[in-house]
Order: structure tokens, then C-alpha cells, then sequence
């Protein structure tokens, strides 16, 4: 299983995850679940594991979600920010998760 992860930002305050997700046979597929999560620069997660929402506008395999700071405009903190997908295919003891790392940087 191939993972794809890109970020893009929205304004200074939202950043979009995307993830596309392919079988062995570099095919999109939609696995179990996806979920995501993000850390800011100081090391605090800010996001914790939320599932990740397919779009379904194009292609199977295309999950996309929105991180935004908070309920104001303010800027996004500066610094190395990182996150985590994890792509879950199965349930229980059976499931095989694939993890997959991305950073971004906030100037």
C-alpha cells in the first residue's frame, strides 16, 4: 500500500491535509478508515486521531481534512509542524495499519 500525504494552506490559520491512499497495484482505494493527527512546533497535539473524511468529489482514495487553529483568524504558531496518518484497513485484532509521516513549515 502506497500513501501520498500533501498540505496546502488555506489562509495563515488553515492548513488542508490531503492523502490519497493506493493498493499494491498503484490503484486508489478506499481502505477501512484514515485518520489524522498534527502537532505544532512546541510539540502539542492539536489534533488527535480524528478520521479523515473522504471526498468523494473525483476518485476513491482522495481523503482530505482541514485543521484550523482556532475559532479567530490569528496566524498559525511558526515553526516545524508534524503530523501522522494512519491508514487502517480491517477491523480488530486483524487490521494492518500503515502509518505515513508529513511535516509542514509555518513562516
Amino acid at each position: 500500500m502506497a500513501i501520498n500525504v500533501r498540505t496546502e494552506f488555506v489562509n495563515t490559520a488553515t492548513i488542508r491535509t490531503i492523502v490519497y491512499v493506493y493498493n499494491d497495484n498503484e490503484v486508489l482505494t478506499a481502505p477501512t478508515n484514515v485518520v489524522v493527527s498534527i502537532w505544532n512546533p512546541s510539540g502539542t497535539n492539536v489534533v488527535d486521531e480524528e478520521d479523515v473524511v473522504a471526498t468523494g468529489l473525483v476518485e476513491v482514495g482522495k481523503y482530505e481534512h482541514y485543521y484550523h487553529k482556532n475559532a479567530s483568524a490569528d496566524a498559525m504558531a511558526a515553526g516545524q509542524w508534524r503530523g501522522e496518518v494512519l491508514i487502517i484497513d480491517g477491523a480488530g485484532a486483524d487490521a494492518v495499519v500503515s502509518p505515513c509521516s508529513f511535516s509542514f513549515k509555518v513562516k
